[in-house]
């Protein structure tokens, strides 16, 4: 089967390495042997007419701006993806645009697509975690977070912070509906925590009528995240896997 991949603004929002989420779940499901068509969005592109997997990364404040009026446009289609159960990733400044209304740091905001129920204030200090650890459902996460801003609102978190700042109320981090997961991991996140990926890509073939079977070349690369992640944890003293 064919899996459509769109990677919302690569030319915008594409710093700390977030670009490589969507190249993770790219290779992953061609080791699975899924075809897979990566779409990059920028201002002014169509949109395509299925979408199975979306990604957006993270910027600064004069990218949020420079996207302000295409992401208007096309927010209603993002809802209605949202709604329909397909999978999103947004990686901070993406996490935000996802939002309702970003404060920008400088002054002046931008109206967010409303698939997340979050605001973003600016007026904090920037957090740089170099071990950024993460419990959620799904599991233990690690990797770095580097933002500014604190998140509101009534979303439910992604996760509970183990060590860092996260959304700034010294608990929860990230923001979830649906299957959209909004994070300020870094890493890029779905290098460093492959089981994501897998949770990403597979419900998105299924909700396409297909199978994710993961095999020994994926076993390969997940041997190496899980190097780096238990590296990063030492370094704090915790442990790469959450407590039962």
């Amino acid at each position: 089967m064919s899996v459509v991949l769109l990677e919302l603004y690569p030319q915008h929002l594409a710093v700390n390495g977030d670009m490589g989420n969507a190249l993770v779940l790219e290779r992953r499901m061609a080791l699975a042997g899924l075809e897979v068509e990566r779409v990059p969005h920028d201002p002014g592109a169509d949109l395509p007419a299925r979408v199975d997997l979306v990604t957006i990364g993270t910027g600064p404040d004069s990218a949020v701006r420079a996207i302000g009026d295409d992401l208007a446009r096309i927010a209603p289609t993002l809802r209605a993806w949202a709604d329909d159960g397909v999978p999103m990733l947004a990686v901070t400044a993406g996490m935000h645009v996802l939002g309702g209304v970003v404060r920008l740091a400088g002054g002046g905001e931008v109206r967010g697509a409303g698939v997340l129920e979050i605001e973003v204030d600016p007026r904090a200090e920037r957090a740089l975690t170099h071990q950024f650890v993460v419990d959620t459902p799904g599991g233990r996460f690690v990797g770095v977070e580097n933002h500014g801003g604190v998140i509101t609102g009534s979303a439910a978190p992604f996760g509970r912070v183990v060590r860092g700042v996260g959304n700034g109320d010294g608990a929860s981090e990230g923001a979830t509906a649906s299957r959209v997961i909004g994070t300020h991991l870094h890493g890029p996140v779905l290098a460093m925590n492959p089981a994501l990926a897998d949770t990403m890509i597979r419900d998105a073939v299924e909700r396409a009528g297909g199978v994710y079977t993961t095999g020994d070349d994926h076993e390969r690369i997940d041997g190496i995240a899980r190097r780096t992640r238990h590296h990063l944890a030492r370094a704090v003293g915790l442990p790469v896997d959450a407590p039962a």
